[in-house]
């Protein structure tokens, strides 16, 4: 058994690192294989424009995958558990003096007499930097290069699993649920949607992020639903929150409505988690024969097990009650089949908003709001155009487009620049 296999298989709390695609093909290539060395330089070739990663990218492809790792150390890390002066603490020692072994190795040493090409992993320079990538998995980075060997400290990877967590949660602040695996699904190109974009609607955003930071401090919070006309930033303001707190630990898992069934597992995940995750829903709704509203209520609040402490739920709806209600249910026409506790089932109907105990409503802007709204984008994109202008074309735009949001503004703001530059380019 060669030394590099020796060492990956003597690792007890970082064992996931013997399926790594990288750590296969250096066993390979150590082992003889023709060919694995030259897998090898592609394969770190391609992560490193996937991941911005530059100089040493042997080394810093190591410490990548053992940073994202998820284990028994990295979780309780994650969930600020002390766990200095236990067995773990020191199994964990000993798994991260062997991975700086295989971090330091000699790449040449495998390269079949392609030194030339070996220089070229150790000193690589990307075509993409970080400046292209936009989540946050290379924020770290910068962090991690002037650490040098010292990220292999084990008190530097406690702290760096405390202040960003383990696996996926330690770089994605967006996730999907995988129904059929059970697990979370990392979102790679989230919308990078801001606060600062979101022009109007000041009194419903502060109330959404006041809520939303009492529930990252540990402090009480509620469950949020956000009712309102279609295009008015809804979904956009629950997901601008997860960009301006993910470094204080908040992360969102968009689930659908037909994943509500898959809540008990979910909820089993996140219970573990040392981060504190909003589970959103958009456009939520049920039609009168659907019984799903029933399962949820009882899972948001007052099921047997109970909603773990670092979970809230938050729903867009452009129904204030959620459930489709009809006048029937208000007593309001007379028939045979009419339902002799008309009070008893319209209280069934409204139960499940009861459970939001935050309702924040984005109205229909006005025509004045809606020039604002489209002021304010052209304003974020560094665009003037003269005020007789905008409203002129802006309200033209709306009676087309069949209604005034921030939906619309945005559409007419890309419309009228592309038609401006446009007409610039076929002047000169």
């Amino acid at each position: 058994m060669k030394k590099s296999e020796k060492i990956i298989n003597s690792l007890v709390l970082y064992s996931n690192l013997k399926e790594n695609t990288l750590i296969k093909l250096i066993i390979k290539a150590e082992n003889g294989e023709k060919g694995a060395f030259s897998k090898i330089i592609s394969f770190l070739f391609e992560k490193a424009e996937e991941n911005a990663l530059r100089g040493n990218i042997l080394k810093n492809y190591i410490i990548h995958i053992m940073l994202r790792d998820r284990n028994m150390f990295t979780l309780l890390c994650e969930n600020n558990e002390d766990v200095k002066n236990t067995s773990v603490y020191k199994a964990a020692v000993n798994d991260i003096e062997k991975i700086k072994e295989i971090a330091n190795m000699d790449i040449s040493d495998l390269s079949e007499g392609e030194k030339r090409t070996a220089e070229l992993v150790k000193d690589y320079i990307p075509v993409k930097n970080k400046k292209n990538i936009t989540h946050k998995q290379y924020d770290h980075w910068k962090e991690i290069y002037l650490m040098g060997d010292k990220i292999f400290d084990i008190e530097n990877i406690i702290s760096f699993h405390n202040k960003n967590g383990c696996g996926d949660v330690s770089v994605f602040g967006f996730f999907r649920y995988d129904s059929e695996n059970k697990k979370l699904i990392g979102v790679t190109n989230p919308d990078n949607i801001k606060f600062s974009d979101l022009i109007g609607y000041k009194n419903q955003i502060d109330t959404l992020k006041d809520n939303t930071l009492s529930f990252i401090k540990g402090y009480a919070s509620n469950n949020v639903l956000l009712v309102g006309a279609r295009g008015t930033g809804k979904s956009s303001s629950v997901k601008a929150l997860v960009n301006e707190y993910f470094d204080i630990g908040l992360r969102i898992l968009e689930i659908t409505k037909e994943q509500i069934v898959n809540l008990p597992d979910i909820l089993n995940i996140l219970r573990q988690r040392g981060r504190k995750f909003i589970i959103f829903i958009d456009d939520l709704s049920f039609d009168e024969n659907e019984i799903g509203y029933k399962y949820m209520k009882s899972l948001i609040e007052g099921g047997t097990e109970g909603k773990p402490e670092n979970v809230l739920f938050y729903a867009t709806s452009n129904r204030r009650h959620i459930i489709q209600e009809k006048w029937k249910d208000r007593g309001e026409t007379i028939t045979e089949s009419r339902d002799v506790h008309t009070m008893d089932n319209m209280n069934e109907k409204l139960s499940l908003s009861d459970r939001f105990g935050i309702t924040i409503t984005y109205q229909k802007p006005t025509p004045d709001e809606y020039i604002n709204i489209v002021k304010g984008i052209l304003k974020n994109m560094n665009f003037e155009m003269d005020e007789e202008t905008i409203k002129k074309e802006a309200m033209k735009w709306e009676l087309r487009q069949k209604g005034m949001s921030g939906r619309t503004a945005k559409q007419f703001v890309n419309n009228i620049i592309w038609k401006i530059k446009k007409e610039k380019e076929y002047e000169q």
